[in-house]
């Protein structure tokens, strides 16, 4: 018999690497050229009228004029409010991935949850639509707004309330590379109206930092135009400390909620993952849930308006 030549596993080994390594790359491509797009400079707030917004505040949360028709919300308990990046693509290797997110929704109880990497109808989610599952799993009202579309599925953000969505919209962000969007949605629950905002800011650290800065900026000025007092929820895909996020805090568009959180991501030990609120809300319990199966862990704060003023 004949004997193998001892380069023979050596030469398996680098044939398993190089299949691998043609995956990554053909997927890489796929993408490039069917999801990719470049949108730096676009951002499009809607126009408002200063006199129509019904509250403005200074960076220190006092109010600093009185429309005639000024409204606080009378809520009549706190807001439980979180934020979860789900990572839907992980259903393709894990069919009950939905069903355990849930059961952490569930566990916590929120009033408001906005979600990120929320896959409707794509291979990933094995074509199933997560945002009506997760609707149906909680019981709470809901809003998926696409980033992007792959094949026949899209793939964005979503918003969960047991309150009331009474009016939604979609804002793309600026992008280069995976297109972002952002959710702004008026929300009526327990006795308080709102407008809540669901993001998903851009990854790959710092190699993207500039196209991040540049959708933080386009952030602060949507959420100047609310009408309401608003909350920011999302995953920025960037730590407290990163310059992108440091020129956000001085745009003094929002209050940061739970300062001290520690990290979100347990891969990356980082926090990545906010939720920002009006500077009338009063901030109190703001916590990281290290439950579920996500690569990230949810965060959630308590909020009550009547203790901000």
């Amino acid at each position: 018999m004949q004997a193998m030549p001892t380069n023979a596993p050596a030469r398996g080994r680098w044939a398993r690497v190089f299949g691998i390594l043609s995956i990554f790359l053909l997927v890489f491509l796929y993408r490039f050229f069917t999801v990719y797009t470049v949108r730096s400079g676009e951002c499009r707030p809607k126009p408002v009228d200063p006199e129509l917004r019904l509250l403005t505040r200074d960076e220190r949360g006092v109010v600093v004029s009185y429309p005639e028709r000024i409204n606080f919300p009378l809520q009549t308990k706190p807001l439980l409010v979180m934020s979860y990046n789900i990572a839907g693509h992980d259903e393709l290797f894990d069919s009950n991935h939905i069903a355990k997110v849930a059961e952490v929704i569930n566990a916590m109880k929120p009033d408001i949850v906005g979600l990120q990497e929320v896959h409707r109808n794509t291979w990933q989610s094995r074509f199933h639509d997560q945002a009506a599952e997760l609707e149906r799993r909680t019981g709470m009202h809901g809003w998926f707004g696409k980033s992007y579309v792959q094949g026949k599925g899209e793939f964005g953000n979503a918003l969960l309330t047991r309150g009331q969505i009474v009016s939604a919209d979609l804002h793309e962000l600026p992008s280069i590379g995976e297109p972002r969007s952002a959710i702004e949605a008026v929300v009526k629950i327990d006795g308080a109206t709102l407008n809540v905002y669901v993001t998903h800011l851009t990854t790959w650290g710092r190699f993207n930092r500039s196209n991040r800065r540049e959708q933080l900026k386009c952030l602060a000025r949507h959420v100047r135009t609310s009408r309401y007092p608003y909350l920011l929820l999302g995953d920025f895909n960037a730590g407290p400390g990163t310059p992108e996020m440091q020129e956000f805090r001085k745009e003094n568009a929002a209050q940061i909620c739970g300062e001290a959180l520690a990290n979100t991501n347990p891969m990356m030990r980082e926090r990545i993952d906010y939720i920002w609120a009006d500077y009338g809300w009063h901030v109190g319990d703001a916590r990281v849930v290290e439950q579920g199966p996500s690569d990230h862990w949810p965060i959630t704060a308590s909020l009550d308006w009547s203790r901000g003023r």
